[in-house]
């Protein structure tokens, strides 16, 4: 139960899939990100889900997802994802696509039998920062440049991703050792000579 409770509240966006790319669940924030319910989902396929937009003829956010769910099918291994740009159809406005940037990694779940039972796609909504990124650049932008940008670009959310990384890791430590000096303060409270005289109340 706490389990299911810590998934649910989780920040990120995580839709789990199975091995037949089917939705079979997803988080709070996943339905919060894609404006979808519950109901719109489970039991779709994920590319039914979320088909390519049909406006924009350089659209590949299928492909790429697809050979990375099919590379962790095949080597029950992680497959973290470049920056894609993968707009996502507004519900209520049929035909129409919203632009959306993600920083997705797909996480294979293993079964009893060690092979992937499910894959938990992590995708972090980047289109803000994507977005600002833009607007900062010039209006007529070489390819090459281009290019260079969105590689500039995956390096700094890559660091801002290990960065933060690094914070937690700090102050998981830090909460490790407040925990471990709370206990030792209680255990010599509870043993201080002194107090051995004052029974509790």
């Amino acid at each position: 139960m706490i389990t299911r409770h810590c998934f649910a509240a989780t920040p990120s966006p995580y839709p789990v899939l199975g091995p037949n790319l089917i939705i079979v669940d997803g988080n709070q924030a996943h339905l919060e990100a894609t404006e979808r319910t519950r109901e719109d989902l489970l039991g779709l396929h994920t590319f039914t889900a979320f088909p390519d937009n049909p406006a924009d003829p350089e659209a590949d956010g299928v492909r790429n997802l697809d050979a990375s769910l099919h590379r962790v099918l095949a080597t029950s291994r992680p497959g973290t994802m470049g920056l894609q740009k993968y707009d996502i159809p507004v519900m209520d406005r049929p035909g129409v696509f919203e632009e959306r940037w993600w920083s997705p990694v797909n996480t294979p779940v293993l079964g009893p039998d060690g092979q992937v039972a499910y894959i938990i796609h992590r995708v972090e909504d980047v289109t803000a920062f994507v977005k600002a990124h833009q607007a900062a650049q010039p209006a007529a932008v070489r390819v090459g440049q281009y290019l260079e940008d969105t590689q500039a670009l995956e390096a700094e959310l890559y660091a801002r991703a290990r960065e933060l990384q690094r914070l937690n890791e700090e102050l998981r430590q830090a909460h490790t050792r407040e925990r471990e000096v709370a206990l030792a303060l209680q255990e010599a409270v509870l043993h201080a000579p002194d107090l051995a005289q004052h029974p509790p109340m």
